[in-house]
């Protein structure tokens, strides 16, 4: 029996040393403080202050490529939360695809990030739970970031340059209507304009959906204080610009963002929405401090400007590496939107660590 088993293992080897494939992921969790207040008809409303052990979106993945000759290689992944919290489940929840990579760039179907949530790195390198991400992120602004089951299309970098495109059919976009087509097609287009020289960077990150309903989740979280009448939207379409300086212990990003929709009915006005951010940060030993401020302008619906949905965020805090793969993380966020009897306020801190593999 124990013959048959070294068989197995040594005819094996040949077959693992083969296979390229990966395993990676990050372990990101900590303690997390958060308080609301808001004023309503008259009235301050304040929260008992939430503490937690929260998870920051730790996950795990596999990845791997095979060459396939003239330099065309098969490449995959499958990527899903792991909350140290508990929770989370199944497979291929987060980026998970299977493609080919050459000269010509590289093409790839699954569920994948759109230009829009790859952009978000540039900006924002904060970490939180989802749950208080709105005020220890820039997560009003991330809003419109997401993966969709679809095709894209990555450009080889050339001088600095390289673009993304991306599809999504209706029915992975809708797939309770697959089949069927009794609402409109939700098919929707994105695209990522990239360029990095010395440091220097700037990116475009676009997406447009013919139509579009309360069922997206960030039509949900265009306004606090305005809840949209449920019903279906069309021409949804968001665009930002970031751009920045990221090299010699230093980083710098501006991001600037539009977003507009309309209901899908004759003579519809716009809902729009423009805001901007910036975040700076400096190396300094295994200590990296940074801050962020947000801003979003007032929003508008029905083509009419809504006076409380005016916003200003702030974010303070600091890495410490103990090693290229572990960090302590300090940060305490501050989120005010509206004013007057529409006025909501969230304090949130959180400190905790991070590890990759």
């Amino acid at each position: 029996m124990k013959k048959s088993l070294i068989a197995l293992t040594l005819a094996a080897l040949p077959v693992a040393a083969m296979a390229d494939v990966t395993l990676y992921g990050q372990i990101k969790a900590g303690v997390e403080i958060s308080r609301t207040k808001e004023k309503a008809a008259g009235q301050t409303i304040k929260s008992k202050t939430a503490t937690e052990i929260a998870d920051y979106g730790s996950r795990i993945g596999f990845k791997g490529h095979e060459h396939l000759g003239n330099n065309l290689n098969a490449i995959w992944q499958v990527e899903q939360k792991t909350s140290i919290a508990g929770g989370d489940s199944g497979f291929a929840n987060r980026e998970s695809f299977l493609g080919l990579e050459g000269g010509f760039g590289k093409v790839r179907a699954g569920n994948l990030n759109t230009a829009l949530n790859d952009s978000s790195d540039s900006f924002d390198p904060w970490e939180s739970s989802n749950a208080n991400a709105d005020a220890l992120q820039l997560g009003k602004i991330k809003r419109v970031d997401g993966r969709k089951v679809s095709v894209r299309y990555d450009t080889p970098v050339l001088g600095g340059f390289s673009a993304s495109v991306q599809y999504q059919p209706r029915d992975n976009a809708r797939p309770d209507d697959k089949g069927v087509h009794a609402v409109k097609s939700r098919a929707s287009y994105d695209l990522g304009l990239n360029y990095e020289n010395s440091g220097f960077f700037g990116r475009y990150a676009g997406s447009f959906a013919k139509h579009a309903d309360l069922t997206d989740g960030y039509l949900e979280t265009f306004n606090r204080n305005t809840t949209l009448n449920a019903g279906a939207y069309k021409d949804h379409q968001a665009h930002r610009l970031t751009a920045g300086y990221d090299a010699n212990n230093l980083m710098v990003a501006v991001v600037g963002q539009y977003e507009g929709f309309k209901k899908d009915v004759a003579n519809a006005k716009k809902n729009e929405r423009v805001e901007v951010g910036a975040t700076a940060a400096y190396r300094v030993g295994n200590v990296t401090p940074r801050v962020s401020y947000a801003h979003g302008f007032k929003a508008k619906e029905d083509g009419v400007k809504q006076k409380n949905s005016v916003y200003n965020q702030v974010i303070v805090g600091a890495d410490y590496d103990f090693s290229k793969r572990t960090s302590a993380l300090l940060s305490a966020g501050w989120l005010r939107e509206g004013k007057g009897d529409n006025k909501y306020e969230k304090t949130a801190g959180t400190v905790g660590l991070r590890h990759k593999f």
